[in-house]
């Protein structure tokens, strides 16, 4: 195994490990206190802000300027209806170095996507995420985006609500 592939496993695991120990945390202090649990609490809950999408054909310096001008390290790309990836801040530096201002948002690097709905429990998208790493949850409300999260972002959210109760 490659080095580097090694070290993303290792930090898989850590993250996994985190995230098992922060579910078990935050259901024995809900058991006790009789709070809902990770399977009774709904995606929506750990929606921090709402998001814009963007399109393959739009161009990386529009997609610049949408993440320069708003609060999000994050967008979802959106294709036909139907989430096809999420690019980050970092992903469309790297295009815009790459390829330049005026390629499409499809020739940038991006991150796969897991979708899934407002509505479904956290626990479920945190084992999802688990599986896929390097993916990020684009959450579904009506038929379109209205939210992202990550593993790290689930976990914050735990510790939050750990914290609170």
């Amino acid at each position: 195994m490659h080095p580097i592939e090694r070290s993303k496993s290792r930090w898989s695991r850590l993250i996994g490990d985190l995230a098992n120990g922060a579910i078990s945390a935050l259901a024995s202090v809900a058991h006790r206190v009789g709070a809902p649990t990770l399977v009774t609490v709904p995606v929506s809950a750990a929606i921090l802000t709402r998001v814009v999408a963007v399109r393959p054909e739009q161009t990386l310096d529009e997609v610049a300027q949408l993440f320069t001008s708003g609060r999000h390290d994050q967008l979802p790309v959106v294709d036909h209806g139907e989430p096809v990836a999420v690019i980050t801040r970092q992903d469309v530096a790297n295009g815009l170095a790459s390829v330049g201002p005026h390629a499409r948002v499809a020739a940038a690097p991006s991150h796969q996507v897991v979708t899934v709905m407002s509505t479904d429990p956290l626990a479920q998208v945190l084992e999802r995420l688990h599986e896929s790493p390097d993916s990020v949850a684009v959450v579904l409300d009506h038929g379109g985006p209205v939210g992202l999260l990550t593993e790290e972002t689930l976990i914050a959210y735990l510790d939050q609500a750990r914290l609170a109760v």
